[in-house]
């Protein structure tokens, strides 16, 4: 890939997403009212063969997406993300029309709408949509396994992978950094035997 392809798609997915929310953002924070709802795609949320630069640029959007809704939340302006399945020119290359009728654009309006609507207090949230369905999307996080900070090796890692890895134990869904640190921090309060 060359440097100008990586570049031309984050100009216009992310810096794209960049410049409109900028132009709105003062405005909504003035009115104490706003609705931005950010475009990501299957390939940012679970990436795609062949599409690093737009998988990863579909994946920030959603981290924009994130920041925003924390920025914005106390003066009710709301951020989301929807990630459709839709008939495109980008689909026509590799489904057939048949299946392209399934997914029509327009089974993804009443999800946008209902995101922009004032009675709606979603927020740093992401859905999938497209063919009439909707749904939403999470972190989870495995239960994890804590190391004596002295003596963690790969080789103890290693040693721990299953824990480290499984949902089948206790697993939690986090929505910010600061949930990961009082994990942390509550392990490391924990008087020692």
């Amino acid at each position: 890939m060359k440097d100008e392809d990586w570049n031309l798609i984050f100009k216009v997915h992310v810096y794209g997403a960049y410049s409109c929310s900028r132009a709105a953002w003062n405005i909504m924070r003035e009115q104490g009212f706003g609705r931005i709802v950010n475009t990501s795609s299957a390939a940012g949320l679970f990436g795609s063969f062949g599409q690093v630069n737009y998988s990863a640029a579909k994946l920030a959007l959603h981290g924009f997406t994130q920041a925003l809704a924390k920025e914005g939340e106390k003066r009710n302006i709301r951020v989301n993300t929807i990630a459709p399945l839709a008939a495109s020119r980008m689909l026509e290359t590799v489904m057939p029309p048949d299946v392209l009728k399934l997914v029509n654009p327009s089974l993804v309006v009443p999800l946008v709408a209902y995101l922009c609507h004032e009675s709606c207090t979603e927020n740093g949230s992401v859905f999938e949509v497209g063919g009439g369905f909707v749904a939403k999307l999470r972190w989870q996080r495995t239960e994890g396994a804590f190391f004596d900070p002295n003596a963690m090796t790969p080789e103890t890692v290693a040693k721990e992978w299953k824990n480290i890895t499984s949902f089948d134990r206790k697993s939690d869904y986090p929505l910010s950094g600061n949930d990961t640190f009082g994990r942390i921090m509550e392990f490391r309060e924990k008087p020692k035997l």
